[in-house]
């Protein structure tokens, strides 16, 4: 792994969080997951993959110690919740909105997070392609692409690190202005993936870069 250990909680452990997170501690990242049900289906899938390097408690237990990195990749309906409830613990931090708000006006989540959490890095980042291409973003020895935008600096440098440790290849697109077109590159992949039936293992390169 390239660059520093990062201690990341990941918020959700479905197929997005559960992967990305598998992906991060296997790369050498210190990942807390936070869930609803410590003992429920999905944290024993994780405890079963990466046995004890797998820390899975509650949203409270894995955004205590102020970890460098969030990552929410919970159902889009639950974000405004948390982001109020753990305003405190989120204020401050780098945090990466995976979660889409399928069927309404905006997918992504910067509203929310700028009332309950102003002084937060908010970054969006892993919400336009499906789960399986976090999984493996290798095609026949060609890496996918993910697009990603939110403010420039440090916390960038963090940002583009987790993306390549899931092994795909980070291809900025701005500042926060820029949600509404990341999520019109999700909602070009479930065209693609879903109405066309293209198949989810399907990803994006930018050529030229």
């Amino acid at each position: 792994m390239a660059g520093e250990t990062l201690t990341v909680a990941v918020l959700g452990a479905g197929n997005i969080g559960g992967t990305l997170g598998k992906k991060w501690s296997t790369a050498g990242h210190q990942v807390r997951f936070g869930v609803n049900d410590p003992s429920g289906k999905n944290a024993q899938s994780i405890r079963a993959e990466l046995g004890n390097r797998a820390v899975i408690g509650t949203t409270r237990d894995a955004l205590q110690d102020n970890p460098d990195v969030v990552l929410v990749s919970l159902p889009g309906g639950a974000i405004e919740q948390t982001a109020q409830e753990y305003a405190a613990q989120l204020n401050g931090r780098i945090i990466i909105d995976a979660a889409n708000r399928m069927g309404e006006d905006s997918m992504h989540n910067l509203a929310h997070f700028q009332q309950h959490a102003p002084q937060a890095q908010l970054y969006r980042a892993f919400n336009s392609l499906g789960w399986e291409n976090y999984a493996e973003p290798d095609f026949d020895g060609i890496r996918a692409d993910l697009f990603y935008c939110g403010p420039d600096g440090e916390a960038r440098t963090k940002v583009e690190q987790l993306i390549s440790d899931v092994g795909l290849r980070p291809v900025y697109l701005g500042g926060n202005e820029q949600m509404g077109l990341l999520d019109s590159i999700a909602s070009l992949w479930f065209t693609l993936a879903i109405g066309q039936k293209k198949g989810r293992h399907l990803a994006f390169k930018v050529l030229g870069l």
